[in-house]
């Protein structure tokens, strides 16, 4: 009886729980496809936030390495290596001794040249080949992977590529000044008593149908010119008297517009578009840019528009211009500085005109050039070199003689020659 009573009363207990208490409804199943969806957009969030942090690491990174690589500077070196050029006079008859003249910065690497050859020397140091030839007085002008090397005041021409010497030629008159495309196409200023020419050659050492005749009492004196690196332009720089003083004018032409104008002038600057200075040098930068240098400063030109060049910045010095340099993206002027202690003022700009940095400096150099993002100082024993943030990267003296120093293959590192040694430096 009472376990009867006690079965009753478990009953009811459960009733009264259930009442209490709902039953749990089953959820329905989970769709396969959507579980699988939702797993792969959790997986690539997972990875688009390690690519983010990765990333911000490698930009944190790089803007240190930028920061320290503009601002860092560097005390001492060590040479990588040494190539000796003593003996090239004895593969290529190329006499070193006594008869250097200079190098230029060529392709990769540099030209030397003496009055009796020429070689072309890359990054490593290597001679990759040598050009004899007999001049009196060789001048050089280099454009990407061509120069040419010509004998002033007299007529040899030599047109070279990375190659070797691509043709030679000999000039109907003396020389005055030479300029090669990047083409080979080679214009020679050449002059008699009566007028001034410049003759056009093809790389090869050919004539071609071509020139451009200028008499000193109707056009005036040709004094520099400068082909760009297509060859179809050239920018020269006129001397003309006018009531008995010397005057500066700057004429344009294109070769490449099928006029039918043989002398193909495009453009022409007189004296008060540039401020009554004398150009004695010019130089197309790339095929969309120029340059004037001038005793009063510099004067940049725009030729993105073949048939109407323009000035489009002229930059005046009150101070004595002392030395120039150029390269396809900059533009630099030492001159006199007469504020401060430091004697001399150097200062870049880029290709339109824009200024880089403005510097003074007391470091009595001898040779000043551009070379990538460098502005390289040097005399017989010792550089000076900036980087484009005109920041002082490197100032020592060397143990050897120094000609010229050009940027080395690698960061920090620099070319150091000598007339019969090069060597490639890494700065500490």
């Amino acid at each position: 009886m009472d376990s009867v009573s006690s079965m009753s009363r478990e009953r009811k207990k459960s009733q009264l729980k259930r009442q209490i208490v709902p039953s749990r409804t089953p959820e329905p199943e989970e769709d396969g496809q959507e579980a699988v969806r939702r797993a792969h957009r959790r997986v690539v969030r997972k990875r688009l936030l390690i690519f983010l942090v990765l990333l911000i690491l490698a930009g944190a990174a790089g803007l240190v390495f930028w920061q320290y690589d503009r601002y860092h500077q560097y005390s001492s070196y060590q040479v990588s290596w040494e190539r000796s050029l003593a003996g090239e006079g004895q593969d290529g008859g190329l006499n070193t001794d006594g008869s250097f003249c200079g190098y230029v910065d060529f392709a990769d690497g540099v030209l030397k040249y003496t009055n009796d050859g020429a070689s072309y020397i890359n990054s490593k140091g290597e001679t990759i080949w040598i050009q004899s030839y007999e001049m009196n007085s060789p001048i050089v002008s280099v454009n990407g992977e061509f120069a040419v090397v010509a004998d002033r005041q007299g007529t040899g021409i030599y047109i070279c590529s990375v190659d070797g010497c691509q043709g030679q030629t000999e000039a109907l008159l003396p020389i005055l000044q030479v300029s090669v495309s990047a083409h080979g196409v080679v214009a020679a200023l050449q002059e008699d008593s009566n007028a001034s020419y410049i003759y056009f050659y093809r790389k090869d050492g050919a004539s071609l149908d071509l020139y451009i005749k200028s008499v000193l009492s109707g056009d005036g004196c040709p004094v520099d010119l400068s082909l760009s690196p297509a060859g179809t332009q050239v920018i020269t720089s006129y001397m003309y008297l006018e009531q008995g003083m010397l005057r500066n004018k700057i004429v344009f032409y294109n070769f490449g517009l099928g006029k039918d104008d043989a002398r193909r002038v495009v453009g022409g600057f007189q004296p008060q578009d540039l401020a009554d200075a004398m150009a004695g040098r010019v130089r197309f930068l790339d095929e969309s840019h120029a340059v004037i240098f001038t005793d009063k400063g510099l004067q940049f030109f725009s030729t993105r528009v073949e048939t109407s060049p323009e000035s489009v910045s002229q930059v005046l010095f009150e101070e004595n211009m002392r030395s120039i340099a150029w390269s396809e993206e900059y533009v630099g002027a030492i001159t006199d500085n007469i504020q401060g202690e430091n004697p001399y003022r150097l200062r870049i700009y880029e290709a339109d005109g824009i200024p880089v940095f403005d510097r003074t400096f007391s470091f009595q150099y001898t040779g000043f050039d551009i070379d990538g993002d460098l502005v390289l100082l040097y005399n017989d024993e010792a550089c000076c070199v900036y980087n484009m943030a005109g920041t002082q990267k490197f100032s020592g003296a060397f143990d050897f003689p120094i000609s010229k120093v050009s940027a080395g293959r690698f960061p920090a590192t620099l070319l150091v020659m000598g007339p019969q040694t090069i060597k490639e430096i890494q700065l500490q």
